[in-house]
């Protein structure tokens, strides 16, 4: 009984996103109406207050599952790609984007928002997880969720960048401009001592 409910929430949710999505095909996000999402899926209004509190929600939480799919892909490759100076974990994040273009820069229009602030902080909670468990061991000499809060903003902007202009180029050479372009200082951080720091009187 359980799974067969699990397989029917998994496909409400499905259905929502997609009416969602083909809303997105013929209007803007603004105004697009719960109503709207709830005709679009052929369910009630009722039904879709059972599973996201409102668009925003329905956006994010899809979103945010797209976040842990691609972390769930890069961890087991994490450790060995930073010691071989790979660059496949890059690689799969823009891939990943590039399969969602349509969805990233719908989030990157949000900025400023509620929204767009919710999925940085989720995105920065998944890159801080990586960060302790992975490359710091939680022992790092500046403030682990410092750091992640710094890596999500540049890897959003290259995101955002590649995206706006029709990714000019490949999702190779752009997890390439990512490594070369973060990972010098992320090694500086390494190298620190954990009194680096002294606070001047």
């Amino acid at each position: 009984m359980g799974r067969k409910t699990d397989r029917r929430i998994q496909r409400t949710r499905k259905a929502l996103f997609d009416a969602f999505m083909a809303l997105l095909l013929e209007k803007e996000y603004e105004a697009i109406t719960v109503t709207e999402i709830a005709d679009q899926a052929n369910v009630g209004r009722a039904t879709f207050y059972l599973h996201y509190r409102d668009k925003d929600d329905l956006l994010a939480s899809n979103i945010e599952a797209l976040f842990e799919e691609v972390a769930g892909r890069i961890r087991p490759l994490l450790k060995q790609s930073i010691l071989a100076r790979d660059t496949i974990q890059g690689r799969i994040l823009f891939e990943e984007a590039a399969r969602n273009k349509d969805l990233y820069l719908l989030v990157f229009r949000q900025g400023g928002t509620l929204l767009y602030d919710r999925l940085q902080r989720h995105m920065a909670d998944l890159i801080a997880e990586t960060l302790e468990t992975l490359i710091m061991g939680g022992d790092s000499p500046i403030e682990i969720s410092l750091l992640a809060s710094y890596l999500t903003g540049a890897l959003t902007a290259l995101v955002k960048w590649w995206l706006e202009n029709d990714m000019p180029c490949s999702a190779d050479y752009m997890a390439a401009v990512a490594q070369h372009l973060i990972r010098p200082g992320m090694e500086q951080v390494a190298l620190l001592e954990s009194d680096w720091y002294t606070q001047k009187e």
